[in-house]
């Protein structure tokens, strides 16, 4: 191989790291317009269904369909419970599903829809009689004070999961754990 030969290859080389890096940046930037449907980066597209042409995070999608037919059954007087129940059922059903989050985020428990949707669904029917509670008495305890406690703990497994490189929202540049977006 002659000197050109070389210079030839070497450019190529150049040429197609060049052709990837925009490739890469084309695909994270897709990724992250579509981050607002499923809020996984495309490596973590298994927590994800498709709906049309989109991913949608499914944990999402069986939580607000589960919690807005569980309000709007509650608003017609038909409750999944006697409203007595709330104080204790809105504390006590999230409880699986933030364990679940909790190891997904802080260790490297490998993800199951199964698991997943198995413990999303009760913490979607306490969410949504206390979306209905909500909707009868405005800045209820009963509705509030399971969503600040779960969502901040939620918020802080999250967070920690991505400083320790351990979360789901995993970002491109980070390889295992960071939302960028």
């Amino acid at each position: 191989m002659t000197d050109i030969d070389h210079r030839d290859e070497a450019l190529d080389d150049a040429f197609a790291a060049v052709a990837a890096r925009r490739s890469d940046e084309e695909r994270d930037a897709a990724a992250r317009a579509q981050l607002w449907h499923a809020h996984h980066w495309p490596h973590r597209y298994e927590r994800c269904v498709v709906v049309g042409e989109r991913h949608v995070c499914r944990r999402c999608l069986w939580f607000y369909g589960v919690a807005f037919v569980v309000m709007a059954i509650a608003l017609a007087g038909l409750g999944p419970w006697p409203t007595a129940w709330d104080a204790v059922l809105l504390w006590v059903l999230p409880i699986p599903a933030t364990i679940e989050f909790a190891a997904g985020e802080l260790s490297r428990v490998r993800y199951d829809p199964r698991r997943q949707i198995l413990v999303t669904v009760p913490m979607a029917l306490a969410v949504g009689r206390g979306f209905a509670a909500e909707l009868e008495a405005r800045w209820s305890w009963t509705f509030w004070g399971p969503c600040l406690v779960f969502g901040s703990l939620w918020l802080v497994f999250a967070l920690v999961g991505r400083h320790r490189g351990t979360g789901q929202y995993a970002g491109p540049d980070s390889g295992e754990g960071a939302l960028d977006a």
